[in-house]
């Protein structure tokens, strides 16, 4: 196993393994002298499990279980990716990537691998060019917000750099690994905005436009398909690349006509030339499971009794967990629950499963509450005047945050 001391891996929840193992066959059919592995955030209590998946252990990630607790399915997963990378460097990998489960691999990784001969770390921007008035999906103000660079993809050397990086690395996300605007946080991703300062000489920020190609990047490439094979054209410069990697972020295969479920205006009439490619990756998700493995439930998000973790709750426990020494936080049993339910403040409706999204009757409901809160706010601006509704709105600001609601428990 350790002759060419190179791997990958990537980190995923039960219901993305189907993308996990697409990704795991792609990255082996262009790398086959590379070790590639999955690190499962979640539990392995289902039928089905991959053998070659690596579970949660407390031997190579201390703190997981409060981990898993206080963040979310994606906070959570992507808090253990450098303690993933730790645990590789210990087995003796010199190069490792990181790379997220929905990316799909065209080509061979060796230029990636070949920049950590003499760099640490090799990152991406989330786009290569500046522009006068912006055309792309995601806006400059939200790069602003996540990241310059994406963390779907990350490449680091088994160097005393590589190590400290990692070290600090795990040192933030043990704690600090929420989507948080008003921490300034977005989960792993920021995080590594201090990188290039730190390290100028070691760091190698790499625009090669056939690297982690995803739809914050779209406005600036062309997807080509040359003799079976699939390029990028960089529109600034005209140049044309091997793709290495396409980053499926945010796409569902039973809509496969849109590139980013988040970004229905950006789909296959606007960029016929993903057809190919999307019918390609379909095919391997169903292939590896995507109807097996898509409609499984996330283990963290309810108590052992099974009772659902309110996002809520898992803020109150960021709190609380300075005081309280639990053992495990998941348990019905645990100081931290029979207080949530001495306040009565306990709740058996699904919260959590991030299979479902928010049904159409909940957003009837909202717009209704919505048009009886402007009324309301119309009604107290009027009676105690635009100063001290400025005052409230300003109080409202602060509590609306789950972590200072924790006087609903005192």
């Amino acid at each position: 196993m350790m002759q060419n001391k190179n791997c990958a891996f990537t980190i995923c929840a039960k219901n993305y393994l189907a993308q996990a193992l697409t990704l795991r066959e792609s990255f082996r059919k262009h790398n086959p002298n590379c070790d590639f592995y999955i690190f499962l955030a979640d539990k392995g209590d289902f039928k089905n499990v991959p053998p070659e998946v690596i579970g949660l252990n407390s031997d190579w990630c201390a703190k997981w279980q409060d981990m898993a607790f206080k963040y979310n399915v994606i906070e959570f997963a992507t808090s253990i990716k450098p303690f993933c990378i730790k645990k590789l460097f210990k087995e003796e990998y010199k190069k490792v990537i990181y790379l997220d489960p929905d990316i799909y691999v065209t080509s061979p990784l060796d230029e990636i691998y070949l920049m950590l001969n003499d760099k640490s770390i090799v990152l991406t921007p989330h786009y290569n060019n500046i522009q006068p008035k912006f055309t792309g999906a995601v806006s400059e103000e939200e790069i602003l917000f996540v990241g310059i660079y994406n963390l779907g993809f990350a490449a680091i050397r088994n160097d005393c750099v590589g190590n400290s990086i990692v070290e600090w690395w795990c040192n933030r996300l043990e704690s600090k690994c929420y989507a948080d605007k008003i921490d300034a946080l977005h989960v792993d991703q920021r995080w590594m905005d201090f990188i290039p300062g730190f390290f100028p000489n070691e760091t190698k920020i790499t625009h090669h436009p056939g690297i982690n190609v995803a739809i914050w990047n779209l406005h600036e490439r062309e997807l080509l398909v040359l003799e079976k094979s699939y390029f990028i054209k960089d529109l600034a410069s005209q140049s044309v690349y091997p793709l290495l990697f396409f980053h499926f972020s945010g796409f569902e295969p039973n809509r496969p006509s849109v590139l980013n479920r988040r970004h229905p205006q950006f789909n296959t009439d606007i960029f016929p030339s993903f057809i190919p490619i999307i019918n390609e990756y379909i095919e391997a998700e169903y292939r590896n499971g995507y109807a097996i493995y898509h409609g499984l439930k996330y283990a963290f998000n309810e108590f052992n009794n099974g009772m659902n973790i309110l996002p809520i709750y898992r803020r109150w426990y960021r709190v609380l967990s300075k005081e309280m020494e639990l053992i495990n936080p998941f348990d019905s049993e645990s100081m931290f629950y029979q207080l949530i339910d001495e306040k009565h403040l306990l709740n058996s409706v699904p919260s959590g499963d991030f299979n479902a999204g928010i049904s159409i009757e909940t957003k009837k409901k909202a717009k209704k509450f919505e048009k009886i809160a402007k009324k309301v706010g119309r009604f107290l601006c009027r009676i105690i005047g635009i100063r001290y509704y400025l005052i409230l709105l300003k109080f409202m600001t602060k509590y609306s945050r789950y972590e200072y609601q924790i006087f609903l428990l005192k």
